[in-house]
């Protein structure tokens, strides 16, 4: 439903007008061709919100060094995988406008090229309560009218379809992941590496961003709410120690092309009757229902109990070495 509220409160913005009409350029907020868009960086208030609330270092010193996003060790299905984690986050998404030509209903949208002045558009940045890591992705088709002008915030936005210069948002069913960070970080990405972030608008800003999952960036979300899969952090039962977030044991595995994937995990807290370090994969903890639902039916006799918590957080498995 907050989905529908953003959009409808987009497309709207441009239904508010006074009584007489807009002409071509009458936006304070729709900015020329050419117009120099501030870093984040330039902005200390910004900076400190992203500082806070990008959700890097949540609880794991480790996993930023030298400014460098560290990549985590884990398993899944028998496997050492590696990951990021960006923090907590809702199934809900926020908003993620890419903007290009074409016919989006036809499926011959294409994103304005590289380096083109107009970037993506990200509707939060982390501090705002709509803000997530994970995006839903809306394609923005611009028009014959529009002539390089720079649209910065959603504000902006409201205006451009208003004036005529962009159609209105469509939603495609697919979200990404894309998490907003302070400046000045790069991303551990072992060989190759470390990448620097890719670049998006955000309150009027140009943002860092890390684009995840290479070919398949793109995910399914028909439904608007983020599919969610499990992740264990174990502990010896009687042990009196945290439950272990350096090794998680991850319900997903590494997709191959065409198959499905959410890096949204639902942390669930597991004492062993055994040393953690013999478990290597969820089959070794549960047994699930089919799967459509992939919920846990019953343990395996190396579980003494279990806990689905209600904590989700963004782990975002490395699909290819080397790779974002």
């Amino acid at each position: 439903m907050r989905l529908l509220a953003i959009t409808a409160a987009v497309t709207a913005a441009c239904r508010l007008d006074p009584l007489v009409p807009d002409k071509p350029g009458a936006s304070a907020h729709v900015l020329p061709a050419g117009t120099a868009i501030p870093d984040a960086a330039s902005n200390p208030d910004l900076v400190a919100q992203l500082t806070l609330h990008d959700g890097i270092d949540t609880g794991n010193p480790k996993a930023l060094m030298l400014n460098v996003i560290q990549r985590g060790t884990g398993s899944s299905n028998g496997a050492a995988v590696r990951f990021w984690s960006f923090g907590t986050a809702t199934r809900a998404p926020s908003p993620l406008y890419i903007f290009g030509t074409g016919d989006v209903a036809a499926r011959q949208f294409q994103e304005l090229p590289p380096g083109n002045p107009q970037l993506r558009l990200a509707a939060a940045v982390p501090g705002d309560y709509t803000y997530s890591p994970l995006h839903t992705v809306y394609d923005v088709v611009v028009t014959p009218a529009y002539k390089g002008e720079l649209i910065t915030t959603t504000t902006a936005l409201a205006d451009a379809i208003d004036l005529g210069l962009v159609e209105p948002p469509v939603p495609i069913g697919s979200f990404i992941d894309s998490p907003i960070v302070r400046p000045g970080l790069v991303l551990d990405i072992g060989p190759n590496g470390p990448v620097a972030p890719t670049k998006l608008f955000g309150h009027g800003h140009v943002v860092d961003s890390f684009a995840l999952g290479g070919e398949q960036a793109f995910q399914p979300d028909p439904n608007g709410l983020l599919p969610t899969s499990q992740v264990s952090y174990l502990r010896e039962q009687g042990s009196g120690g945290d439950y272990d977030a350096s090794r998680p044991i991850f319900q997903a595995t590494l997709p191959s092309p065409g198959v499905s994937y959410t890096p949204l995990s639902v942390v669930v807290n597991v004492d062993l009757t055994v040393d953690p370090n013999t478990i290597k994969s969820d089959i070794a903890l549960f047994i699930r229902t089919p799967l459509v639902t992939g919920s846990i039916h019953m343990t395996t006799s190396d579980v003494a109990l279990y806990t689905v918590t209600t904590t989700s957080k963004v782990l975002q498995l490395q699909l290819v070495d080397g790779q974002p």
